[in-house]
């Protein structure tokens, strides 16, 4: 999944928001971090720790090392919102989605016998 957040950022933003930059990190590699942490629904603090933790996920960003979670926090207003949402669409659309959860009422209350306050 992260592979193809980068293809589809790379694909859609310039490698560098400005030519006098730090190039520290590129537009796709924080915009591929920000549909990740969109996709796993992670706050800002919590993505980076996630980085931190997932070597295999770095390495399939290209990342040498994890943006800070202001960072992220300015990657989110950086690209414009359409761009970003339809870089999200994509990622969905290429992602098959499967359910394998089913949830079952296992009380035995009928609905009409249950209390409004159950």
């Amino acid at each position: 999944m992260a592979r193809l957040a980068l293809g589809l950022a790379q694909e859609a933003l310039p490698c560098y928001a400005h030519p006098k930059s730090l190039h520290r990190f590129t537009c796709p590699h924080l915009a591929a971090c920000v549909l990740v942490m969109i996709y796993l629904d992670k706050s800002y603090r919590d993505t980076e720790e996630w980085l931190l933790a997932m070597d295999a996920v770095c390495a399939a960003l290209a990342l040498r090392r994890v943006p800070d979670h202001r960072t992220f926090s300015r990657a989110v207003n950086r690209p414009r919102l359409r761009d970003l949402d339809a870089m999200r669409r994509a990622l969905l659309a290429d992602l098959p989605v499967t359910e394998d959860v089913i949830a079952l009422d296992s009380t035995g209350y009928r609905r009409s016998q249950a209390s409004a306050y159950y």
